[in-house]
């Protein structure tokens, strides 16, 4: 008895454990209704708690009314009369399905059953616990969290947010639950549109068109507001195909372009340019032009090309060459001392020279020439790229590029030989410069040897002693290497020896 009582205690507990936990779990289940999804069908009236049940236990579902035992002793002892009862189970998360053969049906709910009524027909015993269960005029069935169920009764819509649901009418009819994770939900006569930011939603409502901006949710209430496409305002980039254009020139030129561009005004862009009906009437489907912008698109191709058209027709191709030429082979630039000299000291740096298919402020008048038109319907141009751009005629391609080498080489000519007179001209002009610095040199070199001589001979004069010594200093000098001697002469008498025509020189070795 006391294991009895021990067990029921425990049972007791576990039940009020699991209730505890499934009110902590609807608590977060509330929680999440708060998404946008939810709380755009909670502001227009449209979730229906009427058949939620908070807990299995809610269930309306006949509970048992019978013991194993009891069951067990009629079978046995009632044997031949068994076709006037039934016995069974149900476990736990089921519902036995049974109709009572007068056009009732029931939910037998957990634990032992007995039907003391021949008519009774027992069916299959199912799981609620994911799905939906339709027995007759009952119907169960659960709602996931992050989907909406969709219910209809006598024509009316009605939606049921996640949780359990149960309810007896023979005209209610669930028919699925929609996953919100979609974009575009079509709930019967009700659409949920759901815009990602970046893009707009193009609806007519009874044929007046209306945007729904990017990053929110939208309920269209009745059936006649209908969802028609998204429409990006995405940076959109696209390859020009190849156009061929006559340049100023009368050059036929085969053109490779990009363009770059984005709608800046859905509504317009949607009224002006994108279709939303057939002429016949019938609605314009996911793969039509607005949901790929190919119209659109094409509308914009066709603007940017004609636009490039107008730009290289005021082009010269024929100069592009020379521009390369100029490139390729910059005139040199003599330097001297950090400073550009020389004929080409003005000549524009080569950074200047570009082909006029290229310059970038000549292709903004295109990307202005194109913007003019396509603002119309709501697009705008941010840039027009010219990829390549070739004379469609090879024969005159070759001709042109032959013009363009042989006037390199007559410019690398005309450079070589102006590099030469200039290098030429600098060093006749350092050679006179170097010979002035020389001379100049000299000049300084014998004024001071002079003013040194003259200070000697005074320093000199003062003295006798030192007169004599610098007059056989001297003399010696003079001599040098001589072997000449002379004898019976004094020294001081040099000069008068050496003027005289009788002086009597001994020569040694002399034959």
């Amino acid at each position: 008895m006391s294991r009895a009582n021990d067990e029921a205690t425990t049972s007791t507990r576990t039940r009020k454990t699991a209730k505890g936990s499934r009110q902590t779990t609807r608590s977060s289940e509330k929680e999440h209704w708060h998404t946008p999804a939810y709380q755009i069908l909670a502001q227009h009236g449209l979730l229906d708690m009427s058949y939620r049940l908070e807990s299995s236990e809610e269930i309306d579902a006949v509970p048992a009314n019978a013991t194993r035992a009891a069951n067990l002793a009629l079978n046995l002892f009632c044997c031949p009369l068994k076709c006037m009862f039934k016995t069974f189970e149900v476990s736990a998360g089921k519902l036995q399905l049974v109709s009572d053969g007068r056009g009732g049906f029931d939910f037998y709910g957990q634990g032992v059953h007995r039907i003391v009524d021949p008519f009774y027909h027992v069916g299959q015993a199912m799981s609620y616990q994911k799905g939906v269960i339709r027995h007759g005029d009952l119907t169960i069935a659960v709602v996931e969290q992050g989907q909406i169920g969709y219910a209809s009764d006598q024509g009316q819509p009605v939606l049921l947010p996640p949780g359990l649901h149960q309810w007896r009418s023979p005209t209610m009819l669930f028919e699925k639950a929609f996953d919100l994770n979609n974009n575009v939900i079509r709930m019967g006569p009700l659409t949920l549109v759901t815009v990602d930011s970046g893009y707009c939603a193009v609806t007519e409502d009874n044929g007046e068109q209306k945007i729904l901006e990017g990053g929110s949710t939208y309920l269209l209430t009745h059936r006649n507001w209908k969802f028609q496409k998204y429409i990006p305002q995405k940076i959109q980039s696209s390859t020009l195909k190849r156009i061929e254009a006559t340049s100023a020139d009368n050059v036929l030129m085969a053109v490779d372009a990009t363009v770059i561009w984005r709608i800046t005004d859905v509504a317009t862009a949607a009224l002006n340019s994108a279709e939303t009906i057939h002429k016949d009437g019938s609605d314009v489907g996911a793969g039509s032009d607005l949901g790929s912008l190919t119209k659109l698109t094409n509308d914009v191709l066709k603007q940017a090309e004609a636009s490039l058209a107008a730009f290289i027709g005021a082009v010269e191709y024929s100069s592009t060459f020379n521009v390369a030429a100029a490139v390729a082979n910059p005139p040199a630039t003599p330097v001297v001392g950090g400073v550009a000299t020389g004929p080409f000291a003005a000549a524009p740096p080569p950074a200047k020279l570009a082909s006029p298919l290229f310059d970038l402020v000549r292709l903004q008048t295109c990307v202005d020439h194109a913007n003019a038109v396509t603002a119309t319907y709501g697009v705008s141009i941010t840039s027009i790229n010219v990829v390549a751009a070739v004379p469609a005629d090879k024969t005159l391609m070759v001709s042109l590029a032959q013009g363009a080498v042989a006037a390199a080489e007559a410019q690398k000519f005309e450079t070589v030989a102006a590099g030469k007179a200039a290098a030429a001209k600098i060093e006749a002009k350092g050679a006179a410069e170097a010979e002035v610095l020389r001379a100049r040199g000299d000049a300084e070199a014998a004024a001071v040897r002079a003013e040194g001589n003259k200070a000697a001979a005074e320093l000199l004069s003062s003295n006798a002693v030192a007169v004599q010594l610098a007059a056989i200093d001297h003399t010696g000098a003079a001599l040098d290497k001589n072997k000449a001697f002379f004898f019976g002469a004094d020294a001081k008498d040099l000069g008068s020896l050496l003027a005289a025509t009788s002086v009597n020189m001994v020569v040694p070795n002399a034959k």
